[in-house]
């Protein structure tokens, strides 16, 4: 959650701090601030949109931000809420009593009430509601209390008194020339350029500026100046441009249609990044999991562990490994109700994140690693902390995704998880050579079928105005499909908010059915295998009750005229992959209600990014 960005160097720092936001806004759009040292102490803007959707725009375009160039030295900060309504006061940076320590948070103070109450109790007046405030009055208090302390020192006593979680960047009027920052279980890196330093929650802040960065570990407090680094030494990661960017694939208004068409790229790279298909033995190459082979190998369990729209590709790849991965037990988990110490020996346990970050699934990653299982993970990008505590996975490389609701990346996790079952049921012999190479075959011409898809997006727009009316929707489907359209309402939801439901479609009966009544609308994803005569049964009776059917079905699936008020066909496919090309109309879907609708699709209300807090 929220944005960071801080810089000391010899640029105007309004030139780096508002584009750096406007990099993370997608981690928080509340509200929005910046302070910058002008020669006689530090000055700032906070402020809540009122006109536009984004806090950075308005700050760029505020009427006195002209006042604010010229400095070499500041911070800035975008936000989602936690602590305390969105308003001015509570946008960050936040300042101590006498306005000389100015504070960015990231994180939750857990133990903010004791804090206050002390505070309180020694004469300390608050500002705001939120917990970061504290953060400056602690520091305050510690460099008067004596002797007399660095910045770096004052910051080092007050984090010792939180509980919780932070990534901080702190400036003091006293020190025009430094920043320290600090973290504890929210992500931030510091970008080093030539005579210049960025500093940020993700790289994407100073990525035009600098390739090279140090992720800061938990523990960490350090002094940054322009040309130094001051604290214990840390390894320099050189980023790649590859990596990193994927081009947008059409012009649009908004991201997240722009990242729906980058699909057929994003399945490429996560398809045959580096040579990863390998037909004639029908299987994959995961340099990721090679080095370790022999350790996976002999783990008997499998347990995933996610959040979200993860947590369906998790499910959508548990199906697969339980069928072909040769495990003996296998369970995709939402991090949040994850129990390491439960699972049995012997027992890997898979990650998957968009962001890297998440810290619901990071914290079980390290219980997990306490009770002595095997760790890998799923993640788009290089140097994110969920990959560097298990040390051993596969990346997306979907490039970075800029949308709150994640859709490339999605497909990219779901690909990737195709290619690690590949990979176990080819060594365990539980997945043929013959079959193996049929999955191959289809996962090369997986990203011509997803443009194909994505060039009648003008049908989708019909089907979205079928949807638009109602309140509710059910979403259904069996097998490999049901997870498909659990992402699928989950879509629709975040980003159009309306209440969708997804089912697994034989639960219909079961009482989901009482709520059916005439042009009720029911999204029903058929793919041409064994579940297609149980979906269609599941179709006559929802159109017993006069319920809309909008049916996504794969060609050959032989869907009754009278099962399908609107449908929309996909093109043939392997059945590991052809209900995972279902996605990409629900996307494409959501998108569009969401527009109908008025809503902006890139920034869904109450919604951030990255969750880097639990």
């Amino acid at each position: 959650m929220c944005g960071i960005v801080g810089y000391v160097g010899h640029r105007d720092a309004i030139d780096v701090l508002i584009p750096g936001l406007e990099q993370l806004e997608e981690r928080g759009y509340d509200s929005a601030g910046l302070a910058v040292a002008n020669g006689h102490g530090m000055k700032a803007i906070k402020l809540v949109p009122e006109n536009s959707a984004s806090p950075s725009k308005e700050l760029r375009e505020h009427p006195e931000i002209s006042g604010f160039r010229g400095s070499t030295l500041g911070l800035a900060h975008t936000r989602w809420a936690t602590h305390g309504a969105v308003t001015v006061p509570n946008a960050h940076p936040h300042t101590d009593a006498q306005e000389r320590i100015w504070v960015a948070h990231n994180g939750i103070i857990e133990n903010e009430a004791e804090i206050r109450a002390e505070l309180r109790s020694a004469g300390e007046q608050m500002r705001s509601e939120t917990d970061s405030e504290l953060i400056a009055h602690l520091i305050g208090r510690a460099l008067d209390a004596g002797p007399a302390l660095t910045l770096e020192e004052a910051v080092r006593v007050a984090v010792a008194q939180l509980e919780g979680t932070w990534g901080l960047v702190v400036a003091s009027d006293d020190h025009p020339d430094e920043l320290v920052v600090a973290r504890n279980g929210s992500p931030l890196l510091v970008g080093k350029g030539d005579g210049e330093m960025f500093i940020a929650s993700l790289e994407d802040a100073f990525l035009r500026f600098t390739r090279r960065m140090i992720v800061l570990e938990d523990g960490d407090v350090l002094t940054v100046r322009a040309d130094q680094l001051q604290g214990s030494h840390h390894e320099t990661v050189e980023l790649e441009h590859e990596d990193l960017v994927v081009e947008d694939a059409i012009e649009s208004e908004h991201t997240m249609q722009k990242e729906i068409h980058a699909q057929p790229t994003t399945i490429l790279n996560a398809v045959n990044h580096g040579g990863r298909l390998l037909f004639g033995r029908g299987t994959a190459k995961l340099g990721g999991l090679d080095a370790r082979a022999d350790d996976l190998l002999a783990t008997r369990h499998l347990r995933t562990v996610a959040c979200g729209t993860a947590r369906y590709a998790s499910d959508y790849g548990v199906q697969l490994m339980e069928q072909y991965g040769g495990f003996e037990t296998v369970q995709s988990l939402a991090a949040s109700e994850a129990r390491p110490e439960c699972f049995p020996t012997e027992t890997a346990v898979l990650a998957v994140s968009q962001s890297g970050e998440t810290m619901d699934t990071l914290d079980v990653l390290k219980r997990a690693r306490e009770e002595g299982h095997t760790l890998f993970s799923i993640v788009n990008r290089v140097g994110k902390a969920i990959a560097r505590e298990t040390g051993l996975g596969v990346y997306t490389n979907s490039g970075a995704e800029k949308a709150v609701a994640s859709t490339k990346v999605f497909t990219a996790q779901a690909v990737v998880f195709v290619l690690m079952t590949l990979w176990f049921g080819r060594r365990r012999g539980s997945v043929s050579k013959d079959e193996g190479r049929r999955v191959v075959r289809e996962l090369m011409a997986l990203s011509d079928k997803v443009a194909d898809i994505l060039a009648r997006e003008d049908e989708v727009v019909k089907l979205a105005e079928v949807v638009n009316g109602a309140d509710d929707v059910y979403y259904i489907g069996r097998g490999l499909s049901a997870h498909i359209a659990s992402e699928g309402a989950l879509k629709i939801t975040e980003v159009a908010y309306l209440h969708a439901q997804a089912l697994a479609a034989g639960e219909l009966k079961h009482g989901p059915i009482a709520l059916l009544e005439p042009d009720f609308p029911v999204v029903a994803l058929v793919p041409d295998d064994e579940t297609r005569d149980d979906m269609i049964s599941a179709l006559k009776e929802v159109k017993a009750r006069g319920a809309r059917t909008i049916v996504i079905a794969e060609q050959g699936a032989r869907v009754p005229d009278d099962c399908a008020d609107a449908l929309f066909p996909i093109p043939a496919s392997h059945p590991w992959l052809a209900p995972l090309l279902c996605a990409i109309p629900l996307q494409l879907l959501a998108y569009h209600v969401a527009r109908i609708r008025g809503i902006n699709p890139d920034r869904p209300r109450n919604l951030a990014k990255s969750v880097t807090v639990k």
